[in-house]
């Protein structure tokens, strides 16, 4: 495993185009580490990491600018012909617009996998206190840390607390892990507000006509995910657990059998011919504008 800035290179090696995941709404690559050990061996992957993550870039301000950045720095370190996509919750929405991006370049998409990933246009987006809680609750759920105890103290707080009184609060209560400390919570709420508010702003237009593939949470809503209606070609998938828990366990398994099976075909393209490992700037130049 090696890092290359923005992008967290999980398995460099393979035949099949890289698989490219698209990070979720906190903007971290680290959540797709266990797919190095769910996916075939000759399946290279990656993970992006969203600007102010771990450095000093600001954040995204939309999320096509987002996408821009992100279909920009794979061109700049891994400039292949093709690319499969993955991404969890936000990371869905925006792995889709990458999608429809990289075809317009020219590019291939053999897959694309949006796992438990909300419509955007079918999302109630929180404000307020509910949006800090929203936060802490994805900060600790997805590094598997319960939440109760953090939720009881936010809900114990006066109407109209900030975030900066609200994280000092739960350190204060000693609920968080003791690396979570007060600077790094308003760090990292930054970005997760700075996305969630692209998030709200994103219209998704023009469709998508290459296969889609859902994977969806048996305990998530059905109705908040129908694709079909902009993608032309949907399969979807369901996998035990919840939208956190299908990272761990029993639903990492599963969602690793649905991952080999939606990538199992993506080594040749249209025509049946094999995709090359790499490509080089003379036989897949980028596209006007560089990377």
């Amino acid at each position: 495993m090696t890092d290359d800035g923005a992008v967290l290179t999980i398995r460099a090696t393979g035949r099949r185009p890289a698989l490219c995941c698209v990070p979720a709404i906190s903007g971290s690559p680290y959540p797709y580490l266990p797919l190095a050990a769910l996916l075939d061996a000759d399946q290279p992957v990656l993970a992006l990491e969203a600007p102010g993550f771990e450095d000093d870039r600001p954040p995204a301000g939309s999320l096509p600018d987002l996408t821009a950045g992100y279909r920009d720095t794979l061109r700049r370190v891994r400039p292949d012909r093709a690319y499969a996509l993955l991404g969890w919750s936000m990371g869905g929405v925006v792995a889709y617009h990458l999608a429809q991006r990289l075809r317009a370049d020219g590019l291939d998409v053999p897959a694309l996998v949006l796992v438990d990933s909300v419509v955007p246009t079918l999302m109630r987006h929180p404000e307020g206190a509910e949006r800090t809680t929203r936060f802490v609750v994805d900060l600790l759920a997805t590094s598997g840390q319960p939440v109760e105890p953090a939720r009881a103290v936010l809900d114990g707080l006066p109407a109209g607390s900030t975030p900066g009184a609200a994280f000092t609060a739960l350190v204060r209560a000693g609920v968080l892990p003791e690396d979570l400390d007060h600077s790094f919570l308003l760090h990292r709420y930054a970005l997760f507000d700075a996305h969630l508010t692209a998030l709200s702003h994103y219209r998704p237009t023009g469709g998508y006509d290459g296969p889609v593939t859902v994977v969806r949470a048996a305990e998530s809503p059905a109705d908040l995910m129908r694709w079909d209606g902009l993608a032309a070609d949907v399969t979807e998938l369901v996998v035990p657990g919840d939208h956190y828990s299908i990272w761990r366990g029993e639903g990492l398994v599963a969602l690793g059998r649905a991952l080999r099976r939606c990538l199992s075909g993506t080594d040749t393209d249209d025509h049946g011919r094999p995709y090359a490992q790499k490509g080089t700037a003379d036989e897949w130049p980028p596209p006007p504008g560089g990377a």
